[in-house]
């Protein structure tokens, strides 16, 4: 009987690729090393629908159990997918607070003006639109449609690369912050020192040529 339903085996069986190299992309962005399990618990439970749909072909006149199940089944990979996106969008947000809490806006403005003016927007508008597709697969009928635009996306490799350019960028604002610290001294304390010395000796001068 599972022969009737090939066309939606084959749909299951690329959703599952797909969750399941989201999955492993979103473990190896967590820096922090924070577990993060609830991906892997839709994955338990999309094997369990699919092993239902299995027992289900083994009987007879079970067609819309077989369907619901694989159906049900697919759309925990979608939620597994969703939740993994929304996971590595927490971790590169996390890690660029992290990173640029170090920095000032000035180092961060003159070495990174690209997190002000493209990479911080974006990231505001991927939190968005993470939000919005929670709400819209709510909504069964739209559910398939919104995955199928949300996937498009390629979210993944947006974070990907938001991650690597920061990590890029950090040798160059460690050495704005060194940069910054040398001026800092020389600004607060070495001209400063210098300027009394100066006015020091020129009023001594002064002083030495009115008595004279």
């Amino acid at each position: 009987m599972l022969d009737d339903f090939t066309n939606e085996i084959s749909l299951l069986k690329d959703w599952y690729n797909k969750t399941k190299e989201i999955v492993i992309k979103a473990e190896s962005m967590d820096s922090l090393n924070k577990s993060y399990i609830q991906p892997l618990h839709e994955l338990r439970y999309c094997l369990d629908h699919f092993m239902r749909a299995l027992d289900y072909g083994e009987q007879t006149d079970n067609k819309d159990k077989i369907r619901e199940s694989i159906n049900a089944a697919r759309s925990h990979l979608q939620r597994a997918y969703s939740d993994s996106i929304e996971w590595m969008l927490v971790n590169v947000t996390e890690e660029y607070r992290r990173i640029l809490d170090n920095y000032t806006y000035e180092q961060i403005q003159g070495t990174f003006p690209e997190y002000y003016t493209k990479i911080r927007p974006e990231l505001e508008a991927l939190i968005q639109k993470v939000n919005n597709y929670k709400i819209t697969k709510s909504v069964e009928e739209a559910a398939n449609q919104a995955a199928n635009q949300f996937i498009a996306e390629d979210i993944a490799v947006k974070l990907e690369d938001y991650l690597k350019t920061l990590h890029l960028r950090e040798s160059s604002l460690i050495d704005a912050k060194k940069r910054y610290k040398k001026t800092s001294v020389k600004d607060k304390f070495i001209i400063p020192i210098l300027t009394a010395a100066i006015g020091a000796i020129i009023a001594t001068l002064v002083t030495t040529f009115i008595l004279l």
